[in-house]
């Protein structure tokens, strides 16, 4: 019999994922808070819920994936949320991007009601879900993640088992840091280059053969080259994770002083209304302040 797995948070990254779950072949119950956003799923084969407790009682495995810590806390643990409707053995797999110790309290709560959770968020892009090619970083009781791993598979290419709970929240916080600060300064130097004269097109193949090589370089110098900042990853998202990763290195006194720095740059571009655009908008940021032109 197939698993019985629930999804909850059917946006632009949850919906192609959750469709893959049906491709799959796994018994899928929906819920999301906008339930318009139900409609596309439901008509491929998944049941619509209620509530988020009405899908936690129909499953085995209920998936979240939220925009962020406090949505996680009001489905997870509210009045009809997730919590209300697990049955004993039952796992949660929160793959959204929050805090990891608000991951640690949450699965806390979770195994109180002799359930387990996993922390389990994803990189990738829109495309990268819908080919269900997403890297996938897990953090929980071991035990629990071999069990599910089937269904994580469904979704991911590259999975990897990180540690206990929170440490998948904890890796992908430190990569979208690291992601986050990249693209920044791809974007400055680029500028510079542009106010040499040097062809931008010329100059990012020329960068890929030197140091300065790397995969954010490889993905977004397209869009930066045809300004093109349709979102595959929002930039105000970006500018939430980049808060995570530095409320994260707070609380273990880690001084994180470049990720500050960065993390004002992209506060400037969401004033400046790119907020809703694919984080590599920081270029048009950067375009602006220099007052020069990165397309080809």
């Amino acid at each position: 019999m197939a698993k019985k797995v629930g999804f909850i948070g059917l946006g632009a990254m949850g919906g192609p994922m959750s469709m893959n779950l049906i491709k799959a072949g796994f018994g899928l119950t929906v819920w999301n808070r906008t339930k318009s956003k139900m409609k596309e799923i439901v008509d491929l084969g998944a049941e619509p819920a209620d509530s988020a407790r009405e899908v936690a009682q129909k499953s085995e495995v209920t998936i979240t994936m939220l925009t962020g810590p406090s949505d996680v806390e009001q489905v997870i643990l509210r009045k009809h949320g997730v919590l209300e409707g697990l049955k004993p053995g039952a796992a949660v797999i929160d793959m959204s991007t929050i805090s990891p110790d608000v991951s640690k309290r949450i699965a806390s709560d979770v195994a109180k009601t002799g359930s387990y959770m996993l922390d389990a968020p994803v990189s990738g892009s829109v495309g990268t879900a819908a080919a269900a090619a997403l890297t996938i970083m897990v953090g929980g009781e071991k035990k629990v993640f071999e069990t599910h791993r089937d269904v994580l598979a469904a979704m991911g290419k590259n999975i990897f088992y990180i540690g206990m709970n929170g440490m998948g929240c904890s890796v992908k916080l430190v990569a979208n840091a690291i992601m986050g600060t990249y693209m920044a300064v791809i974007a400055e130097a680029m500028c510079m280059g542009a106010k040499a004269g040097i062809p931008m097109d010329i100059m990012v193949e020329a960068l890929k053969n030197t140091g300065a090589a790397s995969r954010i370089l490889d993905l977004k110098s397209p869009l930066v080259l045809d300004g093109n900042y349709k979102a595959q990853f929002m930039l105000k998202l970006l500018f939430k994770d980049l808060g995570l990763a530095l409320d994260s290195a707070a609380e273990e006194s880690v001084p994180m002083p470049i990720v500050g720095l960065v993390r004002q740059l992209y506060a400037q571009a969401i004033a400046g209304g790119r907020g809703d655009d694919d984080f590599s908008a920081i270029s048009a940021h950067a375009e602006k302040i220099a007052d020069v032109s990165l397309k080809k």
